[in-house]
């Protein structure tokens, strides 16, 4: 009879090579997803990996669609240590380029660039963290599952972006698309590589993974939410403020969150339109769990996937290849992940019936 048995401690080599298995797993479903469309999955693998890491160029496509990620994934890392779902990233995410966009949009005039990108990154990370504060209030006070309200916060974000789009944001010569006006320069983050679109935001990125790193490895706060997400009634019974620590958490994901949503906005769009990101919010929750919660670690995943997405969108183009197989990739692989955790914490064991 076959049962499973905890192991006492999970070995480093297979928090190492669980991963490497996950995404073989999704690389292989993939390509007899691929086979089935008549496409040639070698050379759409090949051209996938050209066209996000083949060239400067490419893997600076790369970084850019990676850089959103790994602000999203530094938050969700710290409230996932918790055993806090925050599924809403995506919300978040939308919230903070609408915050940083009001001041880029109507209140730019006579204040110079750092002045107005310091606005504009602070009032994204208020917009974010206020979105977050929500579903960690009614968790707090009425224990309303945070699972729920993240989520459907995602659609009421979005709704409100619709709004100002199609509404009083719109741009009055966008010949009806719902866009709003082009950013001025003084709200546009400065690229720091010549010949590429990789802005300043990279940085913050870089800049948000050691925060967390440091929050989490060097910092009480950091013990408690440990604490917290193994234990909550110890953590209780031992005197943390597990309701602090949830809001401070949640804020702070929100925050690079929203963060992540200006950067995209006043970085690489230069306006606000209601298609403003690759599904960075529900991807991040698949980086996170990639990089077992691990900050250091999130960057790799990131730019895995950030290559995934900037040369998935390369070979619709060039191979006809549906965009969709590129999901397809990614939820395999969250899904391969997923399952691999239980080989990570448990081992299986044999044993002869009514022995």
């Amino acid at each position: 009879m076959l049962y499973f048995e905890k192991r006492p401690s999970v070995p480093i080599y297979l928090k190492i090579l669980m991963p490497i298995i996950s995404l073989s797993i999704g690389l292989i479903l993939g390509a007899i997803a691929i086979y089935i469309t008549g496409i040639d999955a070698i050379e759409v693998y090949k051209q996938l990996f050209l066209n996000a890491f083949g060239s400067w160029y490419a893997f600076s496509e790369t970084i850019v669609a990676a850089t959103p990620l790994i602000l999203i994934t530094s938050g969700l890392i710290l409230v996932f240590k918790m055993n806090v779902w925050n599924i809403g990233a995506y919300g978040q995410y939308i919230m903070g380029a609408i915050f940083g966009s009001y001041f880029a949009l109507f209140m730019s005039a006579g204040l110079n660039k750092p002045v107005m990108l310091s606005i504009i990154v602070l009032a994204s990370m208020v917009g974010g963290a206020v979105w977050a504060l929500i579903p960690a209030i009614l968790k707090i006070f009425w224990e309303v599952n945070e699972v729920i309200t993240t989520l459907l916060l995602n659609y009421i974000a979005l709704y409100i972006l619709k709004f100002l789009m199609y509404g009083p944001w719109k741009n009055p010569t966008s010949y009806g698309f719902p866009l709003s006006k082009t950013f001025p320069q003084t709200a546009q983050l400065p690229i720091i590589f010549e010949g590429t679109r990789i802005t300043i935001g990279i940085i913050f990125a870089l800049i948000a993974v050691f925060l967390i790193w440091f929050i989490l490895k060097k910092t009480r706060f950091g013990y408690e939410i440990k604490v917290i997400g193994d234990n909550p009634l110890a953590a209780r019974y031992a005197g943390i403020n597990v309701n602090r620590n949830i809001l401070i958490s949640m804020a702070i994901s929100g925050a690079l969150a929203g963060l992540a949503g200006i950067v995209e906005v006043s970085g690489i769009i230069h306006f606000l339109q209601i298609k403003i990101s690759a599904d960075y919010g529900y991807t991040s929750i698949i980086v996170a769990w990639i990089s077992y919660l691990n900050p250091i670690m999130a960057i790799i995943a990131s730019l895995l996937f950030g290559g995934l997405s900037s040369g998935g969108y390369s070979i619709q183009i060039s191979m006809r290849v549906s965009y969709g197989i590129v999901g397809l990739i990614e939820s395999i692989t969250l899904f391969s992940l997923v399952g691999a955790q239980i080989f990570l914490h448990y081992r299986i064991r044999w044993k002869k019936y009514g022995a």
